[in-house]
């Protein structure tokens, strides 16, 4: 399955403390409800987010989606410039999306906005997001505004046929009425109560009945920005046989601030992928720090807590692709660093950029990419070959200066033979005359049990 959760979004910039300077807490229950969704996804980083934004631009009858490689914004209009988010794009999954949307009816069109300034829509939600997870996975940005009401219904039926093999999260991003007391930013109207009413009770209900009835111009007259967002989502929720949870409902400064989530049933937690362990997710993070820019962790500590962070042993960073093509694979044979963290932190920005059988990693390659990580035993000398097996042991074999390194258990690797004639390969040993070998036991940690690289 694909889609993982979604979640619905208020999207003002007072929520953002450094926008807010204390009127957030004027917001108490939305910035509650906000604490709770992102305590539920804290353990549920997709490997793609779709963010649908009414302040992204409008293209009349569409979805729009934005084509920008390398998305900006900063929340400066608001009195907040050292708050600044770059979320990285992902054309491949962009196209595929549009494909599958188009395919199945939902009109698209296309166009580079790289400057989010103006699109609190994104940007606020992005916030707390990256908050949760310390980084943000590459995001697709949309918005609904141009669909009819009908038509955002049907799109997010339409998204719950797309499955590319990866794990998408949908964040519906919208406020309410705009006019819910005298003195609100758009002025008053009652419509804003029967708005917000009916979107509460569609949310509840799964049931997007009641906000598809509502006529023309009590929409209008209620000011709203979140009708097609809340309408896509609740299209999604229905076609994959769920409702959301509401999580917060107010109306603080006379706008509405809705926060309410689905999840996949029996959705397991995905840091990274489902049961990543602590050195495979070090690894991982490591890696998405590095191609998006942002300072690399200073310890193991910073993404889990582990036992084994204050050991110092040597160890391999394998990448590969979902379908198991290596992407990159970097080690040592005797520790480098001082604790094993600080080695994997090191072994992985090789491994992702310095591999000489691959061209640096790009940033839209994590989606695909399969973390593990090798921490090696002491090496030991052979005597024969009777104390090798390709599947418990890993094998070193060195001759005149020459080198060459083979991991254990990989596939396809069944007997000595062949596990020596790889090494030997490795190295550019041609006779194993005077051959020098000894074996080594790995300790793997992957992020979903897929065998590790090749130990080159």
């Amino acid at each position: 399955m694909s889609w993982i959760w979604a979640a619905l979004m208020p999207h003002p910039p007072v929520l953002v403390p450094e926008v807010g300077r204390g009127r957030e807490r004027e917001a108490g229950r939305t910035l509650e409800g906000l604490e709770r969704l992102t305590a539920s996804l804290g353990d549920k980083r997709p490997d793609l987010l779709l963010l649908l934004s009414p302040h992204q631009p409008y293209a009349p009858g569409a979805l729009f989606l934005n084509t920008a490689e390398r998305p900006r914004g900063t929340l400066a209009p608001f009195g907040a410039p050292s708050v600044v988010l770059e979320p990285v794009a992902s054309p491949e999954r962009r196209k595929a999306l549009a494909v599958q949307l188009a395919g199945a009816g939902t009109p698209v069109r296309e166009g580079s906005r790289p400057d989010l300034t103006a699109d609190q829509g994104s940007l606020v939600p992005l916030y707390f997001l990256r908050q949760a997870w310390g980084t943000l996975p590459p995001v697709v940005l949309a918005s609904p505004i141009g669909l009819t009401p009908r038509q955002a219904l049907s799109m997010g039926e339409h998204l719950a046929g797309f499955d590319d093999g990866l794990r998408w999260g949908l964040v519906a991003s919208g406020d309410l009425s705009h006019r819910l007391i005298p003195g609100a930013p758009a002025g008053y109207s009652s419509a804003g109560r029967v708005f917000d009413g009916a979107v509460l009770e569609a949310l509840k209900s799964g049931d997007a009945g009641p906000l598809i009835a509502l006529s023309p111009e009590t929409l209008d007259a209620a000011g709203e920005c979140g009708l097609r967002s809340v309408l896509a989502m609740l299209g999604l929720c229905r076609a994959l046989s769920g409702s959301p949870r509401v999580l917060s409902y107010e109306g603080p400064f006379g706008v509405g601030y809705c926060n309410a989530l689905w999840e996949a049933p029996g959705g397991a937690p995905v840091e990274g992928r489902p049961g990543a362990h602590p050195c495979a997710r070090l690894a991982r993070e490591t890696v998405a720090r590095l191609l998006g820019g942002r300072p690399l962790p200073r310890s193991g500590s910073e993404v889990a807590s582990s036992e084994l962070w204050a050991e110092r042993r040597a160890c391999f960073v394998s990448i590969k692709s979902r379908s198991g093509a290596l992407r990159g694979c970097i080690g040592t044979l005797a520790p480098a660093e001082r604790s094993l963290d600080r080695e994997i932190i090191a072994n992985a920005v090789s491994a992702s950029t310095r591999d000489p059988r691959f061209p640096p990693m790009t940033a839209g390659e994590l989606a695909d990419a399969v973390f593990s990580v090798d921490v090696l035993a002491d090496p030991e000398p052979v005597a024969g070959l009777e104390a090798l097996d390709p599947k418990v042991w890993g094998v070193i074999v060195s001759k005149g200066g020459r080198r060459g390194v083979l991991l254990p258990d990989l596939e396809g690797v069944d007997t000595v033979e062949a596990q020596l004639s790889i090494a030997m390969r490795k190295a550019g040993i041609a006779d194993p005359e005077g051959m020098a070998v000894e074996r080594f036991r790995v300790d793997r940690y992957g992020e979903d049990g897929r065998p590790g690289g090749d130990g080159s």
